[in-house]
Order: C-alpha cells, then sequence, then structure tokens
C-alpha cells in the first residue's frame, strides 16, 4: 500500500467513526426517551430496556453509516486542505486520483458491509425486537396500556374502558371506568376503585375490584339500577394488538432480500389472480420500494463519497467546519429525496426501482461532475505552472 494511500485513510478513520458514533447515538436518543419514560411508568425491569435498543440499532447503523463516510470524507480532505497539505501534494507531483481511488474503495467497501447490515442484521433485529415487545406484554400486560386514555379495543362490541393510574409495585390499576352497550341506546357504566389486566389461556382478562355498577332499567323510565360487586372479569382484546406488533414483523422492511424477493413474485401472482386489483398492487409497490432500498440505502456510501472528495477538497483556509456544514446539508437534500422517492414508488407515479435509486443517481451525477471539474481544473493549473517554469526564448 502506498504512502499517500495509508495516510488518507488514516485521515479519514477518526472523523468516520466519531461522526458514526455521534449520527447513531442522535438518531437512538428519541428511542431512549421514549423507552425510558415507558418503562420507568410502568416499572419494567431496564434490561429489557437495553435488549430493545440492541435490536433496534442494525435499523439505525445502516441508515448513519453512509452518513458518517460523507462527513469523515470532507472532514479529513477539509483538514488537509486547510493546513495546505493538498497544495504540498501537488507541489511533489501527487495527482487527484491518488487520493480519490482509495477513498472511493473504502466508500465501496463500507457500501458491502452495510448492504450486509440490511440483508442480515435488520431484518433479524427487528424480528427480535417484536418478539421481545410481545414478550414483555404477555407478561406485563400494561405494558400495551397508558394511563388516563379511554381503550377502544373492544369498541365494536360497545364497550369502552380507561384507567386514571396504576401501582407499579403490584401491577394494579386504580379508578377504573368501564362503559358497556354503548350503541344500544342503553348504556352501562362501571367503576371499580382496583382491577388486574392479565392472560389466562390465550386471552386477556380485565379483573374488577370492589365496584359499583349502573344499569338501566328494564322499562321505559329513565331510571338506574345500581349493584354493587367485589369481582367482575371482563374479556379483553388485547391479543389484537399484540398481533399488529407481529404482523409489522412479517412486513418487507424485517425480510431479507431473498425473501422480499419472493414476496414479490407472490404478490404479482395475486395481482394477475384478484379481480380487485388496486389493494394487491399497492402491496406489490410497497414491497418493491422496499426491495430496492436495501440496496439504494447502502451504496449511498459510494455516491457521497463520488460528490465528498472533491468537495473536501474545495474547503478553504476560512472556514475549517465548511466541510460539516456541507456535509449535512446533502444529507439532508439525500434523505428528502429518499422519502421522496418512495412516496412516488408507493404511488406509482414512478416505477420503484427508479424512485429508490433516484437519490444516488442524483447525488452520483453530481460527484461525477464535481471530480471532472476537478480533473480539468488540475489539468489547467499544471499546464499554467509548466509555462511559467519556461526558460525565455531569444
Amino acid at each position: 500500500m502506498k504512502i499517500i494511500t495509508k495516510y488518507t485513510l488514516k485521515e479519514f478513520l477518526p472523523p468516520f467513526l466519531l461522526a458514526l458514533l455521534c449520527f447513531t447515538s442522535i438518531l437512538l436518543l428519541d428511542e431512549i426517551f421514549r423507552l425510558t419514560k415507558l418503562f420507568v411508568r410502568k416499572g419494567i425491569s431496564p434490561r429489557y430496556l437495553i435488549e430493545l435498543l440492541i435490536y433496534v440499532l442494525p435499523a439505525t447503523v445502516v441508515v448513519t453509516l453512509p452518513m458518517a463516510a460523507l462527513v469523515g470524507i470532507l472532514l479529513a480532505l477539509g483538514r488537509l486542505s486547510t493546513d495546505n497539505e493538498i497544495t504540498a501534494m501537488k507541489a511533489h507531483g501527487i495527482g487527484f486520483h491518488q487520493i480519490l481511488y482509495p477513498l472511493l474503495i473504502i466508500t465501496i467497501l463500507l457500501s458491502v458491509i452495510d448492504l450486509g447490515f440490511m440483508d442480515y442484521a435488520l431484518p433479524r433485529g427487528n424480528v427480535a425486537y417484536v418478539e421481545l415487545k410481545r414478550a414483555i406484554s404477555m407478561r406485563n400486560p400494561t405494558f400495551v396500556l397508558e394511563e388516563g386514555v379511554i381503550m377502544k379495543e373492544l369498541e365494536r362490541e360497545g364497550k369502552l374502558w380507561m384507567y386514571e393510574s396504576m401501582n407499579r409495585n403490584t401491577k394494579r390499576l386504580h379508578n377504573v371506568k368501564v362503559w358497556d352497550s354503548i350503541w344500544s341506546g342503553k348504556p352501562h357504566f362501571i367503576h371499580a376503585k382496583e382491577a388486574m389486566v392479565g392472560f389466562e389461556g390465550g386471552q386477556a382478562w380485565l379483573t374488577l375490584y370492589n365496584g359499583t355498577a349502573y344499569e338501566p332499567t328494564l322499562d321505559d323510565s329513565q331510571g338506574f339500577r345500581v349493584t354493587t360487586f367485589e369481582e367482575q372479569r371482563i374479556a379483553l382484546k388485547l391479543t389484537e394488538t399484540l398481533d399488529v406488533t407481529t404482523f409489522e414483523s412479517k412486513s418487507p422492511r424485517s425480510m431479507s432480500i431473498s425473501k422480499v424477493k419472493a414476496h414479490i413474485k407472490n404478490l404479482e401472482e395475486r395481482v394477475n389472480q384478484a379481480q380487485d386489483k388496486s389493494f394487491r398492487v399497492q402491496q406489490l409497490r410497497y414491497a418493491q420500494v422496499e426491495y430496492h432500498k436495501k440496496f439504494s440505502i447502502p451504496f449511498a456510501c459510494l455516491a457521497f463519497g463520488l460528490i465528498g472528495v472533491p468537495l473536501g477538497l474545495m474547503v478553504k483556509r476560512s472556514g475549517k467546519m465548511v466541510g460539516f456544514g456541507v456535509g449535512l446539508g446533502l444529507i439532508v437534500v439525500y434523505y428528502l429525496l429518499l422519502q421522496l422517492g418512495q412516496e412516488t414508488g408507493r404511488n406509482g407515479i414512478l416505477s420503484p426501482g427508479f424512485a429508490m435509486w433516484l437519490p444516488n443517481i442524483v447525488i452520483g451525477f453530481l460527484g461525477v461532475g464535481f471530480n471532472a471539474h476537478t480533473i480539468l481544473t488540475g489539468k489547467l493549473e499544471e499546464r499554467r505552472s509548466r509555462g511559467k517554469q519556461q526558460p525565455p526564448r531569444f
């Protein structure tokens, strides 16, 4: 390995690793705050919190790896440029390509690594995340409940219920209210001092303690019959809430590349057989978008490498943090284009493949243009310097 290659990679790695750590931490902060607040309020062991964060880490790294690659290149070359080391390299005959090639090779390697995360670690992390949340919910049913929020999983059956607070030690719900037969025109109301939620035989149950039931009288009068009870049970459908999270683990986003490909083939067959094709076509587009996204996001490392090298060399002494600012701007533009591509691909405005590769195409073409401009500018400067060095003719 040439000295210039080693030196370039040595300058790239520290800012790359620092940027990867910073971006990953920033994206995880929202999840950390949300889960911490939920776990503290529900009185659940912090061990599960750490485990959930480990499972969500691959989904974060696949996004932050291209970001860190761009910022690492810009900061490394920006440092060389502002300290006039690039000028010294040019004076010793080191060409632009000798700086470009090693950084492009490292971005290709990072793209392959990111693709591996996208295909292997991310699907397994997503599935493990959902399964752990389901296991926590089965052991601690209140994990899927919210204080002071009306629960509507029984709304179709004419039931609504809520609780005001929960004892973290006993897991008992306090001041529980239940509305029954709300669609009949003669609703029933139950108020209990305490309640417990548990699973028995695969069914969730709400057990009410020390309550009062208010039922309308059978005649046409507007009166109510009031009864008290020590214990009463109501079947809940929390399993439906858990099934929703389980379904999320079976979406294309949580599948490997080979499984998504097989899923798309299956959907194509269903589209041909279905009478009402609109829903199936929408499913197919969503799966195709997720399939192409599994390739386009990792190879954003290469697209960022193409544009990052010439931009990094353009940073002047007047602004050492210009590279970081330019990097953040490009990252925002890229992910705005990615969101636009997702929407247009799912809606059928653009083909899913082109829509998901559009950000890479835009950034890549800009990078090729900047590289061509840098090479041409370097050759012109070289010719001018040679012309000045030629001895005068008499």
